[in-house]
Parts: C-alpha cells; sequence; structure tokens
C-alpha cells in the first residue's frame, strides 16, 4: 500500500537503502556487518569497524609474531570498535585481545584507491578508533580508508636482543594487517594494486620501517611519513636488553636465562607489565625524547626462529639500496616539538636548569660524540649561539628552545631520510605551519605561541571526535579550506603516485615537485596557501650539516 503524496520512485528508494543501511560483506574470517554513516549533505559512506585481522595475542602468543584470525561463525556486527591495545592510559576498553582493522569505503561497488593508517603515540598509546580517525573527509575524495590497531609498549616492542624474544612485534602486526587487506579489500570496493600507506609521529616512523622491511614487500606502492620516520633519534632502541631486564628485575624474575624470563613474563597480568615500562620520553632518565624510547624498534637477531622484519640498522639499509624503493611523501609541522618543550616546562619547572649545567644534552646522541669532550662542547656551544644567542635557557626562551628540538626530533632526520630516498624514487617534501581554528591538538593544550604543533596537522585529514569541535568552526573559516587541501594532496598521491597530478583551482594550481637526490631543493609550505620553496629552514638545515660534517661519528649508528 502507498503512503499518500509519495511517489513510487522515492518508495523504492527508501526501500534499498533501507536494506543497504547495514550492508553485510564476505570476509576471509567470515561475515561482517557494518553500518552507512554521513559524510555531509548528500554523502555517505559505509563503515566496518572491529573487524579482527589476527588471534589475541595473548599467551603463547605474547611476544611472538601474531597469527592470521581463525575466522567467526554467523555474522560479525561491526557497528563498534574492537578493544584498543593496552597503554598507560588504562581505558576501560583496553584488551591485550585488540588486533582489529577499521575500513571506511564511500561504495562497496567497483575499485578505488585505499590508505591504511597507522596511528601515532610514541610506540605507547592509541589506537585507529575514530575517537581521533573519524574518516569522513575522505570520503568525496573517493578512496577506501583503512585504520589499525597494532601492540604497543613492552606488549608490542619487548625484545631480549636474542632468539627469546626477537621484538618489533608491532611491525608485524602492521604486516599482518595489511596481509588482511591484500585478501580482502577488494570485498569493500578497494583495489589491493593501489595501498598506500601512511602515519603520523611513532605511526610515521613505523610507515618508514614497513617500506624497509623485507616482510611488507608488495603490500603497498606507495607511502607517507608525518613527522616521523626510521632516522628521528627516538624511533630504534639499541639496548632493548636493558629495558626487559629493568621490568623483569621490578617483577622479581631472574635474568640470566633470557628463554626462562620471557616464559615468566608471559605469565604476568599484562597491566603490571604496562605499569612498569617507564614514562614516555624520559628514556634513561633524559627528557624530550633525548633517548630512544624504551620499548621501539629494534634490529632483530639473525637466529629470530620466526620472520624478521629489521635485520640491519635502518641507515644501513636505505644507504644500501637493499630495499624496494616507493614514491614516498615525508615532512614535519614547524613547532613540531613545541607540544613536548611546553608540557615538560610545567611538569619539570628545573628543565632548564638541567640544559644549561649539562650542555651535552644538547648534542644529538645518535652522532656518537663523547661527553666532555672537545667536540661535544663545540656542537653544544654552535646550537646554544645559533638558536638562542648564548643566553642561559629560560620560559622565556622556550620558542627558540623548541625550534631546536624540532629540528633535533623531526626536520633534520626527516630531510636526511628524504634525500637519500630520492636517489630511488620521487619523493615529495612538506613543510605544515597553519596556524587556524582546525588546530586542534594546540587549542587543547592552550598553547598560544605561533606555529604549529606536534598533531596539528591530523584535524586538517580527520574529524577527531574526541575534541568535539571540527565541525563547529565557522563555514567562513579559512580552515576548511586548509583542510580540502590537504584531504586533496593526500588523495591525489594515493591515486596518482603524484600530489598534483594536475592543474587544480583548489590547490591554487601548483605543481609541487619531488626533491633531487642527495639535497632538499624542493618543499611545499603549507600554510594560509600552498608554496613551493627549496627549503623553508635552508640555514637552520645548513648549520645541521656543517656540525654533523665536522664533528658526528657514524652517524644514524646508534
Amino acid at each position: 500500500m502507498l503512503l499518500r503524496g509519495v511517489p513510487l520512485l522515492v518508495l523504492l528508494a527508501l526501500s534499498v537503502r533501507g536494506q543497504s543501511d547495514r550492508p553485510i560483506i564476505n570476509t576471509s574470517g567470515g561475515q561482517v556487518q557494518g553500518t552507512t554513516e554521513s559524510c555531509g549533505l548528500f554523502c555517505s559512506y559505509y563503515s566496518f569497524k572491529g573487524i579482527p585481522y589476527a588471534e589475541a595475542p595473548v599467551g603463547g602468543l605474547r611476544f611472538a609474531d601474531p597469527v592470521p584470525h581463525g575466522g567467526w561463525t554467523g555474522v560479525r556486527d561491526a557497528a563498534q570498535h574492537g578493544s584498543s591495545c593496552p597503554s598507560p592510559d588504562s581505558l576501560p576498553t583496553e584488551a591485550e585481545d585488540c588486533l582489529f582493522v577499521n575500513v571506511y569505503s564511500p561504495s562497496l561497488i567497483g575499485t578505488r584507491p585505499v590508505m591504511v593508517f597507522i596511528h601515532g603515540g610514541g610506540f605507547v598509546e592509541g589506537s585507529g578508533d575514530v575517537a581521533l580517525y573519524d574518516a569522513r573527509y575522505f570520503m568525496p575524495e573517493d578512496v577506501v580508508l583503512v585504520t589499525i590497531n597494532y601492540r604497543l609498549g613492552v606488549l608490542g616492542f619487548l625484545s631480549t636482543g636474542d632468539s627469546s624474544a626477537s621484538g618489533n612485534w608491532a611491525i608485524k602486526d602492521c604486516v599482518e594487517a595489511l596481509r588482511w587487506v591484500q585478501r580482502n579489500i577488494l570485498a569493500f570496493g578497494g583495489d589491493p594494486n593501489q595501498v598506500t600507506i601512511f602515519g603520523q609521529s611513532a605511526g610515521g616512523a613505523l610507515v618508514h620501517y614497513l617500506t624497509l622491511s623485507p616482510l611488507a614487500v608488495g603490500l603497498f606502492e606507495r607511502a607517507i611519513t608525518l613527522s616521523g620516520t626510521v632516522l628521528n633519534p627516538w624511533s630504534l632502541q639499541p639496548n632493548p636488553r636493558a629495558s626487559v631486564n629493568r621490568v623483569a628485575t621490578a617483577l622479581g624474575i631472574p635474568t640470566t636465562d633470557t628463554a626462562s624470563m620471557v616464559a615468566a613474563l608471559r605469565q604476568i597480568p599484562y597491566r603490571d607489565l604496562i605499569a612498569l615500562q617507564g614514562d614516555m620520553g624520559t628514556a634513561q632518565g633524559v627528557p624530550l625524547f633525548l633517548r630512544p624510547l624504551d620499548f621501539a624498534v629494534v634490529v632483530e637477531p639473525a637466529n629470530t626462529p620466526g620472520s624478521i622484519a629489521l635485520d640491519r640498522l635502518p641507515i644501513e639499509i636505505i644507504d644500501s639500496g637493499s630495499y624496494r624503493a616507493v614514491p614516498l611523501m615525508t615532512g614535519f609541522v614547524d613547532m613540531d616539538a613545541l607540544l613536548f618543550s611546553a608540557f615538560e616546562m610545567v611538569t619539570n619547572p628545573g628543565i632548564f636548569n638541567m640544559f644549561n649545567s649539562n650542555p651535552h644534552l644538547l648534542v644529538p646522541f645518535f652522532w656518537n660524540i663523547a661527553e666532555g669532550s672537545a667536540a661535544s662542547t663545540a656542537v653544544s656551544q654552535a646550537f646554544r649561539q645559533y638558536y638562542w644567542q648564548s643566553q642561559p635557557l629560560s620560559a622565556a626562551l622556550l620558542a627558540e628552545f623548541s625550534v631546536f628540538l624540532t629540528d633535533l626530533h623531526f626536520a633534520y632526520p626527516q630531510f636526511e631520510m628524504a634525500k637519500r630516498h630520492a636517489a630511488r624514487a620521487s619523493v615529495y617534501v612538506y613543510q605544515f605551519h597553519y596556524d587556524g581554528d582546525l588546530n586542534l591538538m594546540k587549542l587543547f593544550t592552550g598553547i598560544t605561541l605561533p606555529g604549529a604543533i606536534h598533531g596539528d596537522e591530523l584535524s586538517y585529514m580527520f574529524y577527531q571526535q574526541s575534541f568535539g569541535v571540527g565541525e563547529l568552526i565557522p563555514v567562513t573559516s579559512h580552515a576548511r579550506t586548509v583542510r580540502q587541501r590537504m584531504v586533496r594532496l593526500w588523495t591525489n598521491f594515493a591515486r596518482n603516485g603524484t600530489p598534483t597530478p594536475s592543474a587544480d583551482s583548489l590547490l591554487q594550481n601548483i605543481i609541487w615537485r619531488p626533491t633531487s637526490s642527495g639535497m632538499i631543493d624542493a618543499t611545499l609550505n603549507i600554510g594560509h596557501d600552498l608554496v613551493m620553496e627549496t627549503n623553508p629552514i635552508a640555514s637552520r638545515y645548513n648549520q645541521w650539516q656543517q656540525l654533523a660534517q665536522q664533528y658526528a661519528n657514524n652517524i644514524f649508528r646508534v
């Protein structure tokens, strides 16, 4: 019976929509039922959350390679996220059974580029959930977005440095998730032959590690790293045994026999392990990520019983060229480190006196310069003079100090990586320095100094539900235009291998050129406008290069 006044075609359309609002997809593990979500006026997409890609890493699978999920019977409800991986946050949604993917697609018909996002969080926190990584802004660009969870902290990176626990479980989780994508993404409207991986901060470092790992060959075609690479000084742990021994000793577990130690650690409640893994950014009692994170990526021993994600130092792999080079986008935020220095200044009021009394802290540890040496004095004096004219550090110099830390942790290693990779594949370099209505990390933390801080660029790609203000900014705000530009550049790269394949008025008709091999001579500066430059921090970068050439030993070989 027809409703009075409603045309037949409209009723038929409503009927079809009602049937497809909860689509059911067949995956390698079983059937999943998703939801239909809104991405704006006349814009909708399909959402499938909490799909397991690996078995729960518990019991004998803790500190072990991930095992593909064995599947389920019936239809699995994919309306809600699965558990997030354990972290110091102690969220009620956490559990060790946390290896899930989330898939968002504008259409289940046809094929389109796939973008797999790997979240950051210092290797110890975060998840792929919509709290920070809602897909709605990507959907109008006709790509499939996948977000993933991976094991964190001690559970994701514990390594004894030998065959008892080789480490890099988090990298291997990412590999397993990408294998799941290869097997299943076609059913969600994605093209398994057109996969781009991208990530921010620690997630950016993991993306870069995947480009170097033999385990990931053939699982993606392009990569984007935001404020994170394998050369960032915090991302590789050269002495993992010390971190494991510290945890085991605190639990009364003998450390002489690594096999017995790992077996005992598998029996400890995960919350007790998390409590002992150490604070992010204060490894070896040194603040501000000036030493490698306690639990981070490691070089695995040759006698590893399972798969090996990283068999040599990253710099050795890069310099040897023994990896599958893919087109790359890479960059940083102009005041990346301000997030950490401002927080440290509040929580550790003596931080500036620490640097004033021990200038060696200013010497990059990955330059392998001995404390107390003439080279150490020369480097620390040069940095003090260059960044804050040799004045004693204080809160008044927070901006200058943050620029130094940004160069140390992000800009310098990012550029060093880019100029090396450019010898084998196209590399597109950017600096993000827009400071506007959607710099939500900065607004949330209350930082008032000029510039964009670590994580600010994410709000220009993802709707971040946790902040709750992304859709409340004025419709006339220029931040909306910057957001559209960012998403267009990123999805263009995923689709074409170049972020500006043709003239586009939204992108101000710019052509983003790749940088040349061995140098940084092309950088896109993303601010109020898009501006192609040679190197927006050329003076700073040249200072680092000069000091490294004069004083550094075995650089990046910690």
